[in-house]
């Protein structure tokens, strides 16, 4: 080509001077001679056209422009004037020379011309500006870049602009050869950072990717698309340094900013969980972080909470341990309870956003491939597993070991927010994927590692625990059964809620349980202090903000939103998934529950363990006591509740326990409607219908008397020991949720048909279920009531030796040991006081419309007894026993309880059977005992009414109290053969015991079965059935009393 057609060339205007352009058109000739090959700058013709020289020029144009824009480098010294150019490049002067002063940068030198500018040490000494209007700051910091990472980084930002703006197909290759440069020179980069001595490429990883999420989704996109291509680049080349190798000084870093640094609020905390969360986009980083997380002990529980997921996990508002850090609610005394509501609102979102972004993170390893979700299941099994010791009563009694052994509470709460994120798509009640859920799973065990990712076993200790029915029958699964992720993930959920919220809600409840025992001793301290700022005040006060404090970072950690939102739902699911496994053997489609349940119960019964019914007791109990406006969130699905109460609460057979039969009852109780004194908001309102609707209209409601009397008669029933304060603890919400449902019609007649029921089978093998109801309910009215009098007249005792300044002569240790005594006997008298209240005004409310049964002749003794036995108490001479200061404080409530008696008396006085009784009781019965009570009816200003029935009654049985006197003084001289072995009194009906031989009045024996179904003189096996009529002698004693009676009739003669 001549000079004339070069200098006519429009694309001559690339090269500084017309000598250049025909430096560069000479040196295409020459490679064209010497590679053919060439096909972006020469062609196979020696002779080029006019119009392959302009394309050529063009191309070469193009490339150059390309680069420097992606790059901000450049071989051109003197730059021109053109806005089409970056405002500022750098210019590499030592290619440059090698070049021989080449001013345009092509293909071929790319890689190094690349590669020099990252050697810069000072690339801002290099700058070249081209002198165009309207400078790009920006370009210049990014062109003076001396951190190579951070170059690479913003030339591959750049790289995506130039890519989005390219139409021309030709240039193509050329773009992919610069993102292959820049990959490679950012693998170079993290394999061989020994070449940037002065920098560190880890930490201008971490600077990039938390700069980046500052900013728009678009940066951050970018930021995940280089460094994920930069990944998969080092993982190709990985004999030059594996993923781990390069990533683990990060990862390293990471762990120790979320162990030493951060906390639940620190700024930088989110950008960290952040840059984590890279981790995921690849299945070659997703298998060095899960390698990376392995516990070298995985015993251990706690070096699960030390690695960096562990340490993530463990961010929360509760402290690692009992000693600190206390981050939030300090000083809680010196706030207000608005303020402290803001403190924990506060605490919800950081909270929420861990358990979320953990779950994004496991749950996008999960998706990559199947060996990574083995990884992570196995991570969750094995860490829940080493932390199963959390649940066992000793752990807490040793917080040093405790804390060494297993994960903070923290951990162990956060943990349950992602396995409830994972649970989430069968979170629903009659959820179809409910059915997908293999109840064998918790009886099969892998056989190894290979096994377990194989056939979906992930979750270990399942088959060690209590079922809810056990067998020696039950079938191990087959060795070829294979689970599925969801029965995967419902069991290590349960397992995580077992060990994570329950035991936290535990501890919060025993805190609370101190926390009301230290306030109740500060006030104490206070009262008799000069100010807060002496000892031992100041001591007991910073131990009541230390309590609270804690009490206020645990009930924040648990009541985040989100997290009671996933575990109602998940419970609801629970429950609905639970009553089909307990009555249909067919699980692949759901059934409506129908009543009376099938005898048989299906074999999945016996797979279910029991925490999975504790966990879901504790929840309902949870809410109730401290987010009842749950109950509002779950609307009209509160049914699937009640229906599991219904299904399992009296069915022994499908859940053995009696004691989580019982607890049931609380559950009942906690769904119960809110007091309309409480229910002031239309939210409310809404719950209150939606619960009252629950014990009207659930279709299985009118079971619900029988099942609750059922569970009230077996925890006596047990066979095993249980302690008086326990079964008192049960029945308890028993007491509250028969007088709620006493008031509901349909529940009312169900009890009363109960009781007709029991009436007419008194003498029946197996005791009618109402008869044993309100015979135990007269037990524990004796034993209560009398317990609570024991104790009200101890406390007596001791105000007086306080009174009289009897402890002010104890030395100090003697007199602190004396105050705790006092108090604890205290908490035994409230305790017992509450207890008895609740048992007596139960029989007050039973017996205004039942009240034969309870005038039958093997009741009838045992009612009018304790009735007159505590009559007397109450009003008699010894009521100034009880006459102790503060009765409130011990819920000591005599007028209460007499107005209680009085109305049972009332209840069944029409019955001649009760009022005869009521004067056989030689021991507290006399014809004082009703005056009295008449005089205390007046002064607690009870009803007149009440007032002129009592009297009455009294006028009543005074007047069979003066016959039942004649006729006793007739037979007093009974034969011994006539009186009963057991009470000494004149036998009615005699039967014989059939293996001690003994003969006892039936109604006596009777009423012995009824507590204990034994012979009472050797202990063998007795019921009503077995017994044997003595009529001989039953004849006997009739006849005599007949004599003897017409002997008082006819005068003697003398």
């Amino acid at each position: 080509m001549g000079d004339k057609r070069i200098e006519e060339n429009p694309f001559a205007a690339l090269f500084p001077s017309l000598s250049q352009a025909q430096q560069f058109v000479g040196t295409q000739k020459q490679l064209s001679n010497d590679s053919p090959s060439n096909q972006v700058l020469s062609t196979s013709s020696e002779k080029k056209t006019d119009k392959e020289s302009k394309d050529v020029l063009r191309q070469t144009f193009e490339v150059s422009r390309l680069v420097e824009k992606v790059f901000l480098i450049t071989l051109d010294k003197d730059c021109q004037a053109d806005p089409d150019r970056p405002s500022h490049c750098v210019y590499l002067k030592e290619l440059s020379e090698a070049l021989d002063s080449q001013t345009w940068i092509d293909i071929d030198c790319l890689g190094q011309a690349v590669f020099e500018r990252l050697m810069l040490e000072n690339p801002c000494e290099f700058i070249n500006t081209a002198q165009t209007t309207g400078a790009d700051v920006t370009s210049t910091n990014q062109a003076a870049e001396p951190k190579a990472l951070h170059y690479l980084f913003y030339s591959f930002r750049r790289w995506l602009d130039v890519t989005m703006q390219c139409d021309d197909t030709s240039l193509a290759s050329v773009l992919t050869m610069c993102k292959d440069v820049i990959l490679t020179n950012a693998r170079t980069c993290f394999q061989q950072s020994e070449l940037f001595p002065s920098q560190n490429i880890h930490q201008q990883f971490m600077e990039i990717y938390h700069n980046e999420c500052q900013f728009s989704t678009d940066l951050t996109d970018a930021a995940d698309q280089f460094f994920t291509d930069v990944s998969n680049e080092i993982h190709r080349n990985r004999e030059d340094g594996s993923l781990m190798d390069v990533f683990k000084p990060v990862l390293d870093h990471l762990k120790k900013r979320f162990t030493d640094d951060l906390s639940l609020m620190h700024t930088d905390t989110l950008k960290c969980i952040n840059l984590v969360m890279f981790f995921s986009k690849t299945e070659g980083l997703a298998q060095a972080f899960m390698t990376y997380n392995s516990p070298l002990i995985t015993s251990n529980g706690r070096a699960f909470e030390n690695t960096l997921i562990g340490s993530i996990l463990s961010l929360s508002c509760i402290p690692k341990s009992e000693t600190g850090p206390y981050n939030f609610f300090n000083n809680p005394s010196s706030y207000t309870r608005q303020e402290h509501d803001i403190t924990e609102s506060n605490l919800w979102q950081p909270l929420c956003l861990i358990g979320e972004r953990i779950h994004q993170l496991l749950m996008s390893i999960i998706r990559i491939s199947p060996d990574l979700r083995h990884q992570v299941l196995s991570w969750l099994g094995t860490c829940i597993h080493a932390n199963f010791g959390r649940t066992k009563i000793w752990s807490n009694q040793l917080p040093q070991l405790f804390n060494q052994m297993y994960c903070s509470e923290g951990f162990s709460l956060n943990l349950c927010n992602v396995m409830l994120r994972l649970c989430q798509p069968f979170s629903e009640p009659l959820s179809p994927k409910l059915l997908k859920i293999q109840p064998s799973y918790t009886t099969a065990v892998a056989a190894s590692d290979a096994d377990a990712k194989n056939r979906g076993l992930h979750s270990q200790g399942l088959s060690t625990e209590t079922m809810l029915v056990t067998s020696t029958e039950t079938a191990s699964p087959s060795s070829d059964t294979h689970y599925s992720f969801i029965t995967e993930c419902f069991f290590l959920c349960e397992q995580s809620l077992n060990l994570g919220f329950h035991m936290v809600h535990d501890k919060i409840l025993k805190l609370n349980q101190d926390l009301h025992r230290v306030q109740r001793l500060y006030s104490e301290v206070r009262g008799q202090a000069v100010s807060e700022d002496v000892e031992p005040v100041r001591s007991i006060k910073m131990q009541m903000d230390k309590g609270m404090t804690l009490f206020l970072s645990m009930k924040a950690a648990l009541t985040e939103p989100r997290l009671m939102e996933m575990s109602l739902n998940f419970h609801l699911a629970t429950a609905s998934w639970l009553t089909q496994v307990a009555t249909y053997a067919d699980l692949t489609q759901f059934h409506p529950i129908k009543f009376p349940l099938p005898d048989v119960v299906p074999d999945a019964v016996y797979h279910v363990p029991e925490f999975i019914m504790g966990n879901l007791t504790d929840f309902v109990l949870f809410c109730h006591r401290f987010k009842d406006d749950m109950f509002e969130l779950a609307g009209d699905r509160v049914e699937h509740l009640m229906t599991l109460i219904l299904v399992f609460m009296g069915s022994p057979q499908r859940m053995k326990n009696p004691h989580l039969r019982a607890e049931f009852a609380d559950m009942l109780s906690a769904l119960m409607p809110p007091s309309t004194n409480t229910g002031t908001a239309s939210g409310g309102l809404l719950s209150r219908f939606h619960r009252e609707e629950l014990f009207v209209k659930h279709p299985l409601v009118e079971n619900l008397s029988e099942t609750l009397l059922h569970v009230f008669v077996s925890i006596e029933m047990t066979g095993q020991s249980v302690e008086f304060e326990q079964k008192f603890n049960y029945r308890r919400p028993m007491y509250i949720v028969l007088e709620y449902i006493w008031e509901i019609d349909i529940h009312k007649q169900a009890i009363i048909k109960l009781a007709v029921e029991a009436e007419q089978n008194m003498e029946a093998t197996d005791a009618p279920l109402f008869l044993r109801f309100i015979n135990l309910l007269i037990n524990d009215a004796i034993f209560l009531l009398d317990e609570a009098l024991s104790y009200m007249s101890q406390i007596k005792e001791k105000q007086q030796e306080k009174e009289r300044g009897d402890w002010n002569d104890l030395d100090d240790r003697q007199r602190q040991e004396t105050e705790m005594d006092f108090r604890h006997l205290g908490m035994l008298a409230r305790y017992h006081n509450v207890m008895a209240n609740y048992t007596i005004h139960a029989l007050e409310l039973l017996t205004t419309s039942i009240k034969s049964i309870f005038c039958h002749n093997t009741m009838v003794d045992r009612i009018t007894g304790m009735l007159n036995y505590f009559l007397l108490h109450l009003v008699g001479p010894k009521q100034k026993n009880f006459s102790v200061k503060d009765k409130n404080e011990y819920e000591f409530k005599p007028q209460q309880i007499v107005l209680d008696i009085t109305k049972i008396y009332l209840n069944l006085g029409e019955s001649e059977n009760f009022c005869m009784a009521v004067t056989h009781d030689g021991r507290s019965y006399s014809a004082q005992l009703f005056d009295k009570a008449i005089q205390v009816l007046g002064k607690i200003s009870s009803s007149p009414q009440i007032t002129s029935d009592f009297l009455a009654l009294d006028d009543k049985i005074r007047t069979m109290a003066e016959q039942r006197k004649e006729e006793e003084d007739l037979l007093a001289d009974a034969p011994e053969e006539f009186l009963d072995p057991l009470l000494g009194t004149l036998m009615r009906d005699p039967v014989l015991l059939p293996t001690s031989k003994k003969i006892v009045d039936r109604s006596v024996i009777a009423r012995h079965i009824l507590s204990d179904q034994s012979d009472p003189f050797n202990r063998q096996p007795l019921n009503m059935e077995m017994v044997i009529p003595s009529t001989d002698l039953k004849q006997k004693i009739d006849d005599w009393v007949t004599e003897t009676k017409k002997k008082l009739r006819t005068p003697s003669t003398s």
